[in-house]
C-alpha cells in the first residue's frame, strides 16, 4: 500500500511546471546592472532541492569545480550533473549551490527587488522573479529567457512549497531523511 506522502510526491512531480524544473533551465542571476551571470537551475529528484550550476571562468576555479565531481561524470547534460550517481564526490551538493524549497519564504514576480528594479526598462518584467529566503540568506534575483519559463518556475516553486507545508513532520522526515538532526 502506498503512503500518502509518496502518492502526493508523485502527483506533484507530474505537475507540468515541476516537470520543467526537473528538466532544468538556464537563467541569469542578477546582483546589479553590471553583475549578471548565467546559471543553470534544476530541481533534483528529491523534489525539494534546486541545484544551481555556474560556469567558473578562471583556471583555478575550473580545477576546483572539476575535482569535486565524481570521476567519469559524462552524460550529465548541460549542467555537468552526473545522472548515474546524482551527487558530488562526498555525497552532498554544496550548500551555496543549492536552494531548498523549505528555506524559501516567498517568490516575488517581476522586477520588485532593488537589483531588478534597476533593470526594469531594459528587460521585460515578466521574465524576472526573486526568491526570498527565510533568515539571513540573501535573496536570489533571476531573469529567465522568456515569460513562460519564469511563470513555470514561479508556479513550480509555489506548488512545491504548498506540498511541503501540507506534510506532517513525520512525513517530512520519512521523505527527506537529511532533515533529521544528526
Amino acid at each position: 500500500m502506498e503512503c500518502f506522502g509518496e502518492r502526493t510526491r508523485k502527483g506533484v512531480l507530474d505537475n507540468e511546471d515541476v516537470q520543467l524544473m526537473l528538466q532544468g533551465s538556464t537563467m541569469v542571476k542578477v546582483r546589479s546592472s553590471r553583475w549578471q551571470k548565467r546559471r543553470g537551475l534544476r530541481l533534483l529528484e528529491d523534489g525539494v532541492t534546486v541545484w544551481c550550476e555556474s560556469s567558473k571562468s578562471s583556471r583555478r576555479a575550473k580545477a576546483q569545480q572539476s575535482c569535486k565531481f565524481l570521476a567519469g561524470g559524462g552524460g550529465g547534460g548541460c549542467f555537468g550533473y552526473r545522472r548515474v550517481v546524482g551527487r558530488w564526490a562526498d555525497g552532498e551538493v554544496p550548500r551555496r549551490r543549492r536552494l531548498n524549497v523549505m528555506e524559501v519564504e516567498c517568490v516575488r514576480e517581476g522586477c520588485q527587488s532593488e537589483a531588478l528594479r534597476k533593470l526594469a526598462g531594459s528587460v521585460p518584467e515578466g521574465q524576472c522573479f526573486t526568491v526570498v529566503f527565510k533568515g539571513a540568506r540573501k535573496s536570489l534575483d533571476l531573469r529567465c529567457p522568456n515569460e513562460q519559463e519564469a511563470q513555470s518556475w514561479i508556479r513550480g516553486i509555489r506548488t512545491l512549497q504548498e506540498r511541503v507545508s501540507n506534510m506532517t513532520q513525520k512525513e517530512k522526515l520519512d521523505q527527506y531523511p537529511s532533515l533529521s538532526p544528526r
